[in-house]
Order: C-alpha cells, then sequence, then structure tokens
C-alpha cells in the first residue's frame, strides 16, 4: 500500500550557499481535508544509495578471499537495513515534534496522534515496518483509529563521502554527481483510501543531514500549503 511519506537520517543538514532547494505541494481532494479530525504519521520509507570510504574498504592484510568479500557485503547491506530502519522512526518522531511545536503557535483543525500509540496500535495489528506496505487503508484506519494517515518516503543519493565529493567538486570543476536528497510528503484520507494531499522537496548539494533538521525543513517549507490550518 504505502509507506509513502516522507531521513538517523543518517546524513546531518548542514547547507553551503550552492545548495538548491526545489519543492511543490498539492491539494488533491480538498474536501476530504476538511473532515480530518485526528491523523497518524507512519514510519517513513527511507532509501540511501550512498558510499562511504570506511565501509568498503577491506581492513585485514593480502588478498581477500571470496569470503571474506562476501561476507563483507552481506554486513554492509545489513547495516544498510539497519540504517534505514532507524532513520524511518527517526523521521516519524521528529516530523510530529515539528509539527506540534508549529501546532502551540498556529493552531491547525486536526491532532496528531502520538507515534508511540501509532507503532504499538500498528504492533497489535501485526503491522509491521517490513509489511506496512502490503495493507490497505481501511486496515491501516481499523488499526490505528484516525481520519487520515500521514506518510513519507526519503531518498539520499550520496555519490562520495562529503569531504571526498567537495574535493573531486573543486578539481575536476563541478563534473562529479552531487549529493541529493528528495522527499515526498504525502496524506491519505482513511475512509476512501485516496491520495488528499502531496509534497514533494529536493535538496541538492553539499548536504550533511540529520532527521531532525529535514523535518524542520519540511515543515517549514511547507507551511503556506499544508492542510488544516484555520
Amino acid at each position: 500500500m504505502l509507506r509513502s511519506l516522507g531521513v538517523a537520517l543518517v546524513f546531518a543538514l548542514t547547507m553551503t550557499a550552492c545548495s538548491q532547494r526545489v519543492y511543490t505541494a498539492k491539494a488533491l481532494v480538498p474536501e476530504a481535508l476538511t473532515q480530518h479530525k485526528l491523523v497518524a504519521i507512519l514510519p517513513f520509507e527511507v532509501r540511501l544509495d550512498r558510499i562511504r570510504m570506511q565501509d568498503i574498504t577491506y581492513a585485514g592484510t593480502g588478498t581477500p578471499s571470496e569470503t571474506t568479500i562476501e561476507q563483507h557485503r552481506k554486513n554492509w547491506e545489513e547495516k544498510q537495513i539497519s540504517q534505514r530502519r532507524e532513520v524511518a522512526y527517526q523521521l516519524q518522531q521528529e516530523l510530529l515534534n515539528q509539527l506540534v511545536a508549529r501546532q502551540a503557535k498556529h493552531p491547525y483543525k486536526v491532532q496528531f496522534q502520538n507515534v508511540t500509540e501509532t507503532n504499538n496500535r500498528l504492533e497489535r495489528a501485526g503491522i509491521t515496518y517490513d509489511n506496512l506496505n502490503d495493507h490497505s487503508m481501511a486496515e491501516l484506519q481499523a488499526a490505528l483509529g484516525v481520519d487520515a494517515v500521514l506518510s513519507g518516503e526519503t531518498s539520499l543519493f550520496q555519490p562520495m563521502p562529503n569531504g571526498v565529493a567537495v574535493a573531486l567538486l573543486v578539481l575536476t570543476n563541478g563534473s562529479i554527481p552531487q549529493n541529493e536528497v528528495q522527499t515526498s510528503v504525502t496524506i491519505h484520507d482513511c475512509r476512501s483510501g485516496d491520495l488528499v494531499w502531496k509534497f514533494d522537496h529536493q535538496l541538492v548539494g553539499d548536504l550533511s543531514t540529520n532527521p531532525a533538521t529535514l523535518a524542520r525543513i519540511l515543515v517549514r517549507n511547507s507551511a503556506r500549503t499544508f492542510p488544516y490550518r484555520p
């Protein structure tokens, strides 16, 4: 189904002057948004496409065997899976934190379910992070007891570690691929299952980013178009 919304983004958001931000938002079914009272935030779907030299360098002596190489590959993949999951739940919590902080000054017409309750309800219903996309909106509504779900999908493309990338950028006069973070945040109506709001955000440049920073950027940049405002 969806795990779409919207990254420990294992990346801290330190943006240089050359970083670029592009974002768009669209209310697809405005009338459905007016009926929502309680909204749950789901763990993000996270994809990491990056290389860290310390993770891929063989530290042993001599030529590594095929068994050693295979074990190293498995360790790398397991680490990536663990990091994606960690980032997914961190983004879920940080997004709630940012929405609640903004709500204190600019009240929304809805309440956001505490993520601990959301995750506990999902667990009791047998819905896990790995099978979340396999469940219908009706099943999510039955498990969560909410009117809508806010979800997110984030992808980090980091072709090289920041230090190496910056050095090569200078040496090659900007010809190497830049780091890029793409995030899509969506709201689905539980009753109809329809996608009712969508926000796409892209960051390109010299990025080193964490979930709290990304969540703050998403909430700030979507503030004018985010639904549920008075």
